[in-house]
């Protein structure tokens, strides 16, 4: 048989096709919100910190951290970051969630109010929103109830709006009367005349408000990509810290904000104020007051350490690898 050139073009493509290795799949960071918190894994995307790792990461967003977590666990995606309470929650009851990291300690929300709202008892047979019921800016809604007296359901009603800035939009339209809410929504809120009932940061509650998870099983089969993933994200985190104006341009790509005095603001609040440690360490008395904040038998005896797997970020600190980001 005569050989053509177009049949010598396509047995050549389908010889590559058949010998060449298979594309590994791009690895799935989700985050949970839009919020400064999530901050060091968006410096860490835009720095370019993935990648000289030698890995293909994508950043979806999945609002809530709910459904976040059932995407980890369905293997759609490989790491969650922003949950807490839910990847617990799924812990508790069989799941092999794991944490690896926190790059923040506590919770950074405020209660954001209608201005006829003055104080606490204002909110009696009110409304107010909530990302996710059982999520961190419900536990947050918690702390504050318990501080003023007032209970769910007999005081006040807990809706849940899906979403950060469906929570704000939902607050500025007058739907609900109340919302949880983290920078840079509440400080939208802020400029558009609404109240700030509460500071829930400046409460001194240690918490894990952004951690990383990832299944132990994945973790056990791709401990050098968890190792590589890990040290980007505190290269990352760092970057934050040390260049400001670097990071309020990841943040007002991430957020949409083009504000400069909120811009400035969510910098101030994610890369000084709340900047967490160097080394991003999961601290067990925060996952202890995730534990306190369930109610169940298998929560009380449960101990925080069953929930944390800080040995893949000792394993590089302990081999001089992110020495430069504890020197400053």
């Amino acid at each position: 048989m005569k050989v053509t050139p177009l049949l010598f073009r396509a047995a050549v493509t389908l010889f590559l096709f058949w010998n060449s290795p298979a594309q590994a799949a791009p690895i799935r960071a989700a985050y949970s919100a839009i919020s400064g918190a999530m901050a060091p894994l968006w410096t860490t995307q835009e720095g370019g910190y993935f990648r000289r790792e030698g890995l293909d990461v994508e950043l979806p967003y999945i609002g809530g951290g709910t459904l976040l977590i059932q995407a980890v666990l369905g293997g759609d995606v490989q790491f969650a970051y922003g949950p807490s309470v839910p990847v617990v929650n799924s812990a508790l009851r069989g799941s092999d969630l794991v944490f690896i990291a926190n790059t923040g300690d506590t919770l950074i929300f405020s209660v954001m109010t209608k201005p006829e709202i003055r104080e606490p008892g204002d909110l009696k047979a009110k409304k107010i929103g909530v990302t996710r019921l059982g999520g961190s800016a419900d536990l947050s809604l918690e702390y504050a109830l318990k501080r003023w007296g007032l209970q769910r359901g007999r005081d006040v009603a807990v809706l849940q709006t899906g979403g950060l800035p469906e929570s704000l939009a939902a607050l500025r339209a007058g739907v609900i009367d109340g919302a949880v809410l983290s920078p840079p929504n509440n400080l939208l809120a802020k400029k558009a005349g609404l109240r700030e009932l509460v500071d829930i940061g400046q409460l001194g509650i240690i918490f894990p408000n952004t951690a990383l998870s990832t299944t132990r099983s994945y973790l056990k089969s791709n401990r050098e990509v968890v190792i590589r993933i890990l040290r980007a994200l505190s290269e990352g985190q760092h970057r934050l810290r040390t260049d400001k104006e670097f990071s309020m341009k990841v943040l007002s790509k991430y957020t949409k904000t083009t504000d400069p005095e909120v811009l400035a603001e969510l910098y101030q609040i994610y890369g000084v104020r709340y900047a967490g440690q160097p080394i991003p360490y999961v601290r067990l008395e925060g996952v202890d007051e995730v534990l306190k904040g369930i109610d169940s038998k298998d929560a009380r005896q449960s101990k925080p350490s069953d929930f944390v797997d800080n040995s893949p970020l000792k394993e590089l600190e302990q081999a001089g690898l992110l020495r430069k980001l504890t020197a400053k």
